[in-house]
């Protein structure tokens, strides 16, 4: 089960890694247009600005995942890396279940949004919304995977101390 879980993850995240890249260059080029028109030829490009903003929103939501899948998230782990290993196994679990519940409750509340986006377009694009929506499930349930696989290769370490290199990533 593992395995199959960390090697889906492993494809998962090359794909979603690329995502992010490229979301991140378009969002990049669309600004710097935008930039350029304003100030160099004196005009306002919309589609521009919203290429920015869209990318913008996909790009947080895969990103999180990714953060997710490094361990990069804001956490204060002091008090369940003190239990001991039982105890801590069970805080590792009722966080992943709360962080479940939320990602589960941001999933289906976007479905609303999902089923208007049908009948809605983006202002200057005249892109159906829907797809920008599609981005909360989407992130949404990759984050929980690699939740889910976090869990499992942490059940033996659930809490593990910083790595040096960690520390220096931090400064």
């Amino acid at each position: 089960m593992v395995l199959l879980v960390e090697r889906l993850c492993l494809v998962l995240r090359r794909v979603v890694s690329g995502a992010v890249i490229l979301l991140f260059s378009v969002m990049m080029i669309a600004v710097l247009v935008q930039v350029g028109g304003r100030y160099v030829f004196n005009y306002s490009i919309a589609q521009a600005a919203e290429i920015a903003t869209f990318s913008q929103i996909w790009l947080v939501l895969l990103g999180a995942g990714v953060a997710v899948a490094r361990g990069q998230h804001v956490a204060i782990d002091m008090v369940p890396a003190a239990l001991p290993l039982p105890a801590a196994r069970g805080a590792m679990i009722a966080i992943a279940l709360v962080c479940m519940a939320f990602l589960a409750v941001l999933a289906w509340g976007s479905l609303p949004l999902i089923r208007m986006g049908d009948f809605q377009t983006s202002p200057a694009l005249r892109m159906p919304m829907k797809y920008m929506y599609f981005c909360l499930p989407a992130g949404a349930a990759y984050m929980a995977l690699e939740l889910l696989l976090s869990v499992l290769q942490r059940w033996d370490d659930p809490f593990p101390p910083p790595q040096p290199e960690d520390a220096e990533e931090a400064v």
